[in-house]
């Protein structure tokens, strides 16, 4: 039976890293499905952390174990994955309606319902491992299987963060990583003599294998979305859909389209608003937006030289190999984040023009905040012009709309004497230190500049009516928007509910009481594990997100933040586990550690807001991620091997990482900014210091 043994250790070590991979390919996905917005992110991973913490909860009462069982359920793991990437491209455009986007509560139900089954049974398989084993007469404890478990999962970060994000698509990436884990069933299976379910076995994933390696198939099933796709593209900062229709094209960046080819009215608004109001043009920097005749606009000026910022080669690669991109002998590719390229530029720049949408995502807003303008007033000449425009519809402008042009418009006006709003297809801002002319049309007469849109169109749309609506619908009381107090994403969660008349403290609620009711039943250790779980996912949504507002790329580093964090809990654990004595002393010393991190964190938020270099978060997740591991073997030693604790103890940690992952990314972080965040996380840690000072107290 040492085979056996051997193997299912070798199941535990593949389901790691088969989950972590699935669970980074998984929230990549539904970022594109869901538009890249971050609070998705914390939906993705409460929902995956709430339904794994309850498979590993029902293995606590599940008594019988088989190693045949074992082996058909890890094999179910390493198959299902892709299904249910199947099933969550789909389901998208079966369950929604078309071009509509979701509220909340659609999308969190969306999401908990396509990936009930498979988090489970990741979270049913570990301790339902540890009873397989011993059931043979192994002496294996919680604490090592949770160093077997992190093994796997630092091993499957490393592996997708490093080489498959750059070079495979999700369902290759898929069928790599669950190669470890077929192989551990097969062989299982071969040992245990079961002939005819090895039969099937084979067959089953003899499918598997040419669905997720057919490259035709992947992008098939894209093509409901989409539509004729013409390039198909897995960029490590986004998804890139090329699509046809007719004639036109249009370019589609995780979810959402870039730029059509048809429509000459943004190509032509977005560039002669605000270089019309300029004489000679020297230098123009373009943030976005420069595909098909937006460049051909430009050159009507002879600027001097034009840098265009785009943060993912593969897009600017597609455009130029589809001719959307051409060279011209002006200009300047540059493939960078926007914002760092900004702060490091060494020229300066007549106008800055950009061409993004809604700063509804962290990653955009960041580009719409107090400290952004700044960065762009250093670098602008004398009366240069800054540009950009926002959703805005001319007949009527909501409450929430006017909340979002006015929290723009009061944190441009800290950096420019002027500010123009003028009504177009979109409401479109130009900011500068110098006069401002509405009268678009009769400047660009005098350049002898000619037109298809603003020609004709220009005087009937934007009217001395519209540019006064928008004008007074600027309230100046509105909050200004800075980097971690971001206001617009605030007004979108809030906009997110009452899109669709929507609340969410119902939601609320019934979380709060199925939490209490948890607390009550659970043992004094299990709930320092809650409480670190809780912490741990907190923090690792500061760190996303606080990373989002510094870097801009998320999509690409999330899973090296999740890594790293994976990262510390493995030594953590290993030293945890050498432990015999000295427990309760060993608990309490972690417990004040983690909560002078928290302090550390808050220090340099409040006080010090300063940008560091990605290093510091990456050790930071380390030192914090390495004493909440050395907590599980100490907390399982002190209730008992006796008592088989690994069941709750992992349940307990799940259950508080996906509470934490609400609160903190979902909740607090929106509504209220990354202090208040903070703060919470350090009254949590200070609850769980103070009931291990208090050991006569039973349950919590």
């Amino acid at each position: 039976m040492l085979n056996v043994k051997r193997l299912i250790v070798l199941s535990v070590i593949g389901t790691g890293i088969s989950s972590i991979t699935v669970q980074l390919v998984t929230i990549r996905e539904f970022l594109t499905q869901f538009h890249g917005n971050e609070i998705t992110i914390s939906l993705v991973l409460f929902s995956w952390l709430l339904l794994t913490g309850l498979g590993s909860l029902a293995a606590k009462f599940f008594k019988r174990s088989s190693v045949t069982l074992y082996s058909l359920l890890i094999l179910l793991i390493a198959l299902w994955p892709l299904p249910q990437i199947i099933l969550i491209r789909y389901l998208r455009e079966a369950v929604f309606i078309h071009g509509v986007s979701p509220g909340f509560y659609q999308i969190f139900f969306y999401i908990i319902s396509t990936i009930a089954l498979y988090c489970f049974l990741v979270g049913f398989i570990l301790p339902y491992a540890l009873k397989v084993l011993r059931t043979g007469y192994h002496d294996f404890t919680s604490g090592e299987l949770y160093i077997t478990d992190s093994l796997g999962d630092i091993l499957g970060g490393i592996i997708f963060s490093f080489i498959l994000v750059y070079w495979l698509k999700p369902f290759k990436t898929i069928a790599a990583t669950s190669s470890l884990l077929i192989l551990s069933a097969l062989l299982l299976l071969f040992l245990l003599r079961k002939h005819f379910l090895l039969i099937g076995s084979v067959l089953l994933i003899s499918v598997f294998y040419l669905c997720a390696l057919n490259t035709h198939f992947e992008r098939s099933i894209l093509s409901g979305q989409y539509g004729d796709i013409v390039r198909y593209l897995e960029s490590p900062f986004g998804r890139i859909v090329i699509t046809r229709e007719g004639g036109q094209h249009t370019f589609w960046e995780s979810g959402l389209p870039l730029y059509s080819d048809a429509n000459v009215m943004n190509s032509e608004e977005k560039i002669h608003y605000p270089l019309s109001q300029l004489g000679k043009i020297g230098n123009v920097l373009l943030v976005s937006g420069g595909l098909g005749e937006t460049l051909a606009e430009v050159s009507k000026y002879d600027p001097e030289h034009v840098d265009y910022v785009e943060l993912d080669p593969y897009l600017t690669g597609a455009a130029q190999e589809l001719g959307f991109l051409k060279k011209r002998p002006y200009l300047s590719i540059m493939n960078s984040d926007a914002r760092s390229f900004i702060k490091g530029a060494e020229k300066r720049y007549d106008a800055v023009i950009i061409d993004l949408p809604d700063p509804d995502t962290f990653q955009i807003n960041r580009l719409f905040t107090s400290e952004f303008f700044y960065l762009v007033k250093k670098i602008l000449n004398r009366n240069g012009v800054l540009s950009f425009g926002m959703e805005y519809s001319p007949n009527y402008i909501s409450e929430v709309r006017k909340q979002k042009l006015s929290t723009v418009y009061n944190t441009a006006k800290l950096h420019f004497r002027n500010i123009k709003v003028l009504p177009g297809g979109e409401a479109y801002f130009l900011c500068s230190d110098g006069k401002i002319s509405t009268d678009i049309p009769s400047m660009l007469n005098s350049r002898s500049i000619s037109t298809k849109y603003i020609e004709g169109f220009y005087y009937g749309n934007v009217t001395l009516e519209r540019i006064k609506q928008l004008q007074e619908s600027i309230d100046r009381r509105e909050y200004i928007n800075t980097d971690f107090e971001p206001r617009m994403i605030n007004i979108t969660f809030k906009e997110w509910f009452f899109k669709h008349g929507a609340s969410p403290k119902a939601f609320l609620l019934i979380i709060m009481v199925i939490i209490v009711l948890y607390l009550i039943s659970m043992k004094k250790e299990e709930y320092i594990l809650f409480s670190t779980g809780l912490t741990a996912m907190g923090v690792e949504m500061l760190i996303i997100f606080t990373f989002q507002v510094i870097y801009g790329y998320i999509y690409l580093k999330i899973g090296l933040i999740i890594t790293v964090f994976l990262l510390g809990l493995l030594p953590g654990a290993a030293v945890g586990n050498l432990y015999k004595g000295g427990l309760l002393i060993r608990l309490i010393v972690s417990d004040v550690i983690l909560l002078c991190l928290l302090l550390v964190f808050f220090a340099w938020i409040s006080f010090i807001k300063g940008e560091l270099h990605q290093a510091y978060f990456l050790i930071y997740c380390f030192l914090f991620s390495f004493f909440c591991g050395f907590q599980f073997p100490v907390a399982t030693r002190i209730i008992g091997e006796k008592t088989s604790p690994a069941a709750g103890c992992l349940a307990a940690d799940l259950a508080g990482a996906a509470v934490g992952t609400l609160v903190v990314g979902t909740l607090l972080i929106p509504l209220w900014g990354i202090e208040s965040a903070i703060i919470f996380l350090i009254l949590v840690k200070i609850s769980s210091s103070m009931i291990i000072l208090f050991p006569r107290a039973k349950s919590y």
